[in-house]
């Protein structure tokens, strides 16, 4: 006699079920450390203010859909690279490179953990600032980040007294996740395409 998987049993059970349906969460979080950091060369114009990991805790959330609505969440720990640059004209470029993390194994989903947090908590830990609000995020052409050609989003957020436009953009690199925030007024060129990773 052929016992199901643990896979097949929450299907088949989930499939008695109608409308959607919440997987068994694992008890155990994920826990997972970015292999090495991004960052940006100093004959780019800007100097690091900051430079660290930080663990953050999240709940990543994947939705499948098909004939049955299913829905699973893992607890994430991450430690997460970050690297602040501030340039002589005061605008800010921060680095983020967090672990890609294997949410579901059958059928395999990675997911990047900062992609669950509030962009405020985003933005603030990527430009070591005090952030408490963003505006949605708009696409607005590309940019080519550690030569992978990726969309260009804007927003603008309060920091500091002072309303900012802000730049983002995120690739996958090896085992990792990295996004890239700036602040840039109307014009000015970010410097994504200069970001290299540490050996």
């Amino acid at each position: 006699m052929t016992l199901p998987t643990r896979r097949g049993f929450v299907v088949g059970c989930a499939a008695t079920l109608a409308g959607c349906s919440v997987l068994p969460e694992e008890r155990e979080p994920i826990e997972a450390s970015a292999a090495a950091p991004a960052v940006l060369p100093e004959s780019s114009g800007y100097s690091v203010v900051a430079e660290d990991s930080r663990t953050i805790e999240t709940t990543v959330t994947v939705d499948f859909s098909g004939d049955v609505q299913l829905t699973s969440r893992r607890d994430v720990i991450a430690t997460v690279f970050r690297r602040v640059y501030e340039s002589t004209g005061g605008a800010l470029f921060g680095l983020l490179t967090a672990p890609a993390v294997r949410v579901v194994d059958q059928p395999e989903v990675v997911r990047d953990p900062l992609r669950a947090l509030d962009d405020a908590r985003v933005v603030s830990l990527a430009l070591d600032a005090d952030v408490n609000d963003v505006s949605e995020w708009h696409e607005r052409g590309s940019e080519t980040l550690l030569g992978t050609e990726t969309t260009r989003t804007t927003a603008t957020t309060t920091a500091d007294g002072s309303e900012r436009k802000l730049v983002r953009v995120r690739v996958r690199a090896g085992e990792d996740a990295v996004t890239g925030i700036a602040t840039a007024p109307d014009g000015d060129e970010v410097p994504f395409g200069a970001v290299t990773r540490d050996a």
